[in-house]
């Protein structure tokens, strides 16, 4: 990272940390470490990101929009005037889960040899941060403005209300029952994360999701009183 002129590394629920062989192993770089933010789950590390971006070698049931390093490089650019944009790497030997990759907007995909696509976490990390320093320039250092009076994207906290607001409204009227969820919640999940929802869109879906359950509330009442009556 430092080598590419990035600074900011997050940490996700690291097994040893701070540990004595990671400085070691840092050559320098140890003050990357000395500043990282340990998040206790991934949805904490990126909940004010304006864009993920998960990276995974395998395909998956579900497949999410998919990118090459350079591609990527390209969409991180245009979003980072909306806010922060995030990197994810998984673990060295399993990579991230359905569940995190859930998380992310868009995958990224090292093109490799088919036949042997094993790619250790240094060099996964050095690959993406290569091209996004191509595309950012020599000093690397992201710009952003928080989108000031433009529509910004959705953060992924905003997007997660969102999800959970349109569960709620699609097990209130039976569309979904959450005692066998199939694959519901994680296409819901792939539906919003791939849209490029902007914070206005997400206000938008949740009044309407509101006016929903208001009227759906008033209309059990109603009924309610009229079997009393």
């Amino acid at each position: 990272m430092k080598v590419m002129g990035f600074h900011h590394l997050s940490l996700v629920a690291p097994r040893n940390f701070p540990a004595a062989a990671a400085t070691a192993m840092a050559s320098g770089a140890d003050d990357l470490l000395v500043s990282a933010q340990v998040a206790e789950t991934l949805e904490d590390a990126v909940t004010d990101c304006a864009m993920v971006f998960g990276t995974t070698a395998r395909d998956r049931h579900l497949q999410w929009p998919i990118l090459s390093p350079a591609q990527a490089a390209a969409e991180i650019e245009n979003a980072l005037p909306d806010g922060p944009v995030a990197l994810v790497f998984g673990r060295e030997q399993a990579g991230l889960t359905n569940s995190e990759l859930d998380l992310c907007q868009r995958v990224i995909r090292i093109p490799t040899d088919p036949d042997f696509n094993s790619l250790n976490l240094s060099q996964a990390v050095q690959i993406c941060v290569y091209e996004l320093q191509n595309v950012l320039g020599r000093t690397a250092t992201p710009q952003h403005d928080g989108g000031g009076d433009r529509d910004r994207m959705a953060t992924v906290s905003e997007l997660d209300l969102l999800y959970r607001h349109l569960l709620e409204s699609m097990t209130m009227v039976g569309y979904f029952d959450p005692s066998n969820p199939r694959l519901l919640e994680r296409r819901l999940r792939r539906l919003l994360n791939g849209s490029n929802v902007r914070q206005s869109e997400a206000q938008i879906l949740r009044g309407f999701l509101t006016a929903i359950d208001r009227k759906l509330d008033r209309d059990a009442k109603s009924a309610g009183g009229g079997d009393e009556t």
